[in-house]
């Protein structure tokens, strides 16, 4: 990762357009924003946007921006993402998964630098960097058909792949820490917990098949679940949500009967307490970012269509939440 970071940090003194690639989780976007902040234009915008998670007849809008009365419901111009980023960068998140029809268009803005809003005939003059990403292979996806050949030549000036978390596990220790610090604050639970030695032989021979994000909602867990400060491997959840870990302590004067029936709770009041941890944390992380569903779904580390589908199903089971925009 520091070779990872010293190209990432060369490559954004110039405007040179950057190829993350990598795996689902691996940190893309944060690389993205370290680009940003390393660069010259690190006091202008820096705007993501999730090409896969936004329906193709939205897209071109959202990105190009529009004029009024370019279609139903366009009752006042709108600038795109392209111009939000004037003077700072652009990052295109999953762009592999942009159709055809619009990674034409993509790449004549790659071209000419320029763009024009959608109903519009104005050509406006762009000043950015394009920063994009996938988690696929790039040349078997031009084989098969999903990226136009031209546009990966354009892209792909400066490539740079992020290697999963399986293949840097020095890492995993050091992320652990600085995520229990910053959760240990956020949920306000005072010191922040320590890892014990079987939590952190379970955290180091894991495989991490969501990297950093699945790592992330590990530590998000189990900063909860863990008693008196200290997480063992049982709070990590690592294995199975089907097993409850038989660790409970035999207290002076405890009623056994009470522990023997702790032992044998039922998976259901485990999924009810998990469910109302996750019910606080999306209305904390609502509050914290402003009812923005858009930052929101970054900080939990989740896409902008699962937190929708959670907030409804939210809403539907009578949850009080935060009043929530899109920005």
């Amino acid at each position: 990762m520091q070779q990872v970071l010293e190209m990432a940090c060369r490559a954004a003194q110039t405007d040179v357009n950057i190829m993350l690639l990598g795996e689902s989780g691996v940190g893309k976007e944060v690389v993205s924003r370290f680009v940003h902040r390393s660069s010259p234009r690190s006091q202008a915008p820096f705007i993501a946007i999730n090409c896969a998670a936004i329906p193709e007849t939205l897209l071109e809008a959202t990105l190009f921006g529009f004029e009024k009365g370019a279609f139903t419901g366009a009752l006042q111009s709108a600038p795109g993402k392209f111009e939000q980023a004037q003077g700072g960068t652009l990052m295109l998140d999953e762009v592999t998964e942009m159709a055809a029809g619009l990674q034409a268009k993509l790449l004549r803005v790659l071209q000419e630098r320029e763009i024009e809003r959608v109903g519009g005939r104005k050509r406006i003059a762009l000043d950015l960097r394009i920063v994009a990403t996938s988690n696929r292979e790039l040349q078997l996806a031009v084989r098969q058909g999903v990226l136009r050949e031209d546009l990966y030549y354009r892209l792909s000036v400066f490539p740079l792949r992020i290697p999963p978390l399986r293949e840097r596990r020095e890492d995993i220790l050091p992320l652990a820490t600085s995520m229990l610090e910053h959760y240990a604050a956020r949920f306000r639970l005072g010191a922040a917990p320590q890892l014990d030695a079987g939590a952190k032989q379970s955290l180091q021979s894991h495989q991490w098949p969501g990297n950093v994000r699945e790592l992330e909602n590990v530590i998000q867990r189990s900063a909860i679940l863990c008693s008196q400060g200290v997480i063992t491997a049982s709070d990590l959840f690592l294995q199975s949500f089907d097993v409850i870990p038989p660790s409970f302590p035999q207290l002076p004067g405890a009623d056994q009967t009470f522990i023997d029936a702790a032992r044998a709770t039922p998976r259901r009041d485990l999924d009810a307490e998990l469910a109302e941890n996750e019910r606080q944390l999306i209305a904390d992380a609502l509050r914290d970012n402003h009812g923005s569903k858009k930052l929101t779904a970054e900080r939990l580390g989740i896409s902008p269509r699962t937190l929708r589908h959670k907030l409804q199903r939210l809403r539907e089971a009578g949850v009080e939440l935060p009043p929530t925009h899109d920005g």
